[in-house]
């Protein structure tokens, strides 16, 4: 039977209510943190069993005894983290000057968008336990950053933060993305038929925290009484839209369709005004990359934005078939600035990273090296974790933002490099 895993916002706090409910492994699980915190470099396993032994103090020996046919659970959440990188080969500190590429001029580029986060930093994440430095911290930090002159900014950085590299062992893996700039209207044309769709009325969003359970939330809508998963993006495409849930009109469901995939982008009106439109919901479903498939199936050797457009106006009689291969289907609404990120600000081109927010919370600084695969040539940039991605999974994994338009558009299509990620920490 294979050890079932917890997820991580159980591991990280488990309610009461759900410690009664999970009885005495729930009185483990929330033992883990203490011990997380009392070993922060390296898991001892003997200082683990003595707060095993004291979590089970209050039960009977006939349930004591009977717990050793959780420890597989146990040692699963202890060594898996539940998305925590406990082990010290996980985290491994560096110093600034084993930072290729750092600079002063790194230090001052990055105060904007630094400064952007520091209103959005989320008190819940940032403890007094967490590894990343608790929120006081970070607000006094910020406070001086925005106080720092230029000059004294590389210093500033030097001083009060200890550069961390994420799982060293692993390879990782850096794409990108950037704000479209695409055709569109108001209204409907023969020019336009395509809808941009708004959040629509009928989907419901269900937090599962609500119900006393823990991961990501459900998505679908209400029929007859009971939730029932939302479309796909087959099933919505099927639908004629209704002139109410329409935001804009496209020309193209291939532009479409990679404006989903950005998550927010620009619409070109026929007068050449220019419309922002942002990210607004999805339909519960899981993201499916096309290029993969293409890949799987021979039909792409090299897999970028820019080859599977070309594969698309190639094979027009396959494009709506390829297409609702990913049943994930955003929702958009009009947006005041550009590209907004998940952690509420403007998008800053090379400076904002999209990464998995069960390793790395939203706001921290991060150090990324690795390379521009359309050009070759190295990317070593301080950069800020602003931005998430439902392709953006694990600890060495991020989303590099390019800007907006065509240019941005060739840099980020074909990038995919391996590279390392450092994670700057307050001392």
């Amino acid at each position: 039977m294979r050890t079932p895993r917890l997820s991580g916002q159980l591991c990280k706090q488990l309610p009461a209510q759900q410690a009664k409910k999970y009885g005495l492994i729930g009185k483990l699980i929330q033992h883990l943190p203490l011990i997380h915190r009392s070993q922060p470099e390296a898991l001892n396993v003997t200082f683990a069993f003595q707060h095993f032994k004291h979590a089970t103090s209050g039960f009977s020996k006939s349930v004591t005894g009977n717990v050793f046919r959780f420890i597989p659970l146990l040692c699963s959440l202890l060594f898996s983290g539940c998305g925590l990188l406990t082990k010290a080969s996980e985290r491994q500190p560096v110093t600034f000057s084993e930072l290729e590429g750092w600079s002063q001029q790194q230090a001052i580029a990055v105060r904007p968008a630094l400064l952007n986060s520091c209103q959005h930093l989320n008190r819940s994440v940032l403890t007094d336990n967490s590894p990343w430095g608790n929120y006081q911290q970070w607000q006094l930090l910020c406070k001086e950053l925005m106080q720092t002159p230029d000059r004294q900014l590389k210093t500033f950085f030097e001083q009060n933060f200890t550069p961390v590299q994420l799982s060293p062992q692993k390879q990782g893996l850096f794409t990108a993305y950037y704000s479209p700039v695409i055709p569109g209207s108001l209204k409907p044309s023969e020019d336009y038929p395509i809808p941009l769709l708004k959040l629509p009325h009928d989907l419901v969003k269900v937090r599962l925290a609500d119900f006393g359970l823990s991961g990501p939330g459900l998505v679908g809508r209400v029929e007859k009484g009971f939730l029932k998963p939302y479309g796909s993006r087959a099933e919505i495409n099927q639908q004629t839209a209704k002139a109410s849930d329409v935001l804009l009109w496209l020309s193209s469901p291939v532009d479409k369709f990679f404006l989903q995939i950005q998550g927010s982008g620009n619409v070109e009106l026929p007068d050449g005004n220019i419309i922002h439109v942002g990210y607004a919901g999805n339909n519960g479903h899981n993201y499916v990359a096309i290029g993969r498939i293409l890949k799987q199936q021979g039909e792409l050797e090299e897999v970028s934005m820019q080859t599977i457009q070309s594969w698309l106006e190639n094979h027009p009689d396959q494009r709506e078939w390829l297409l609702n291969q990913n049943p994930r289907y955003i929702f958009f609404s009009f947006s005041e600035e550009g590209a907004i990120t998940a952690q509420g600000v403007p998008a800053a081109p090379k400076r904002t990273l999209a990464v998995d927010p069960s390793y790395i919370p939203l706001g921290l600084p991060v150090w990324l090296d690795t390379r521009l695969t359309a050009t070759g040539e190295k990317f070593q940039q301080l950069m800020v974790a602003q931005d998430t991605g439902s392709a953006i999974k694990g600890p060495v994994r991020g989303d590099i933002y390019m800007g907006a338009g065509n240019d941005a558009a060739l840099i980020a299509g074909p990038q995919q490099e391996p590279g390392k990620l450092y994670v700057l920490i307050p001392r």
